[in-house]
């Protein structure tokens, strides 16, 4: 089983007004995430070295992190960022800003489980209706074109920032991959939108998508993170890959 968890860290600035990147990386650490999708992860301010920001979420030497940044400046950067206990073996991302708002990206990486290769994307959407329609539509895109041209089993997640409770913005999501229910995850102390969500392709058996609601996520992030579990496809033909660590500062 690979457990895999998504959480819009809010920049590591949790409801207690505390910035804490290591109560969060220690919580992931805790719950045995194998891989963790990040959104809102910061590392610009300039009181802070942004070695140390990245070991705090990593939580030590846990996990190596792969950095996807929307906005880069001298003292650090702010995106999405991905932290695994495997190998990872690609790495990509995708600029889906708009003209006028704030940078939007999609981080495409693919780490090589003990059951083979997964592909995993995260993504934080726009606030804007219509600048998150033109990212979906992209998004989409993308994932359809890949799968088409070489089927791997792959996982879809983040903080899409769809506000509204009946909407038809995933229709061609839906279409090419399994969405699951998560429920409620925004705001994280009385949860009333589905911001966050998990698309699967039809080869991953999942075992348990869940919300993490408890004391402490209460606090650490204005969002819950969701858990999810997954069974891959035995591929008997995977041969051991060489751990390489990837961090980027």
């Amino acid at each position: 089983m690979c457990r895999i968890i998504s959480y819009n860290i809010h920049s590591g600035v949790g409801l207690d007004k505390k910035h804490d990147y290591r109560r969060i990386g220690n919580y992931l650490a805790e719950r045995d995430a194998d891989i963790v999708l990040l959104q809102e992860m910061d590392t610009r301010p300039a009181d802070r070295e942004v070695i140390k920001d990245i070991r705090d979420i990593c939580a030590g030497s846990v996990y190596h992190l792969v950095a996807s940044p929307a906005l880069s400046e001298d003292a650090g950067w702010y995106g999405n960022a991905l932290l695994s206990r495997f190998p990872v073996t690609e790495s990509q991302t995708l600029d889906v800003s708009e003209d006028g708002f704030q940078p939007r990206n999609i981080q495409i990486v693919t780490v090589e489980t003990p059951d083979g290769p997964l592909t995993v994307i995260n993504t934080h959407k726009g606030l804007q209706k219509h600048e998150r329609r033109s990212q979906f539509a992209q998004l989409h895109e993308y994932i359809a074109a890949k799968l088409e041209k070489q089927p791997t089993p792959l996982i879809l997640a983040g903080d899409f920032n769809e506000w509204q409770f009946f909407t038809s913005a995933f229709k061609g999501l839906d279409e090419t991959l399994t969405q699951h229910k998560v429920g409620a995850t925004f705001p994280s102390r009385f949860p009333l939108f589905s911001l966050d969500r998990v698309w699967t392709s039809s080869d991953i058996r999942v075992r348990r998508v869940k919300r993490l609601k408890n004391d402490r996520t209460r606090i650490m992030s204005d969002h819950l993170p969701v858990q999810i579990d997954i069974v891959l496809p035995k591929n008997d033909s995977v041969a051991p890959v060489a751990f390489e660590q990837r961090v980027s500062a």
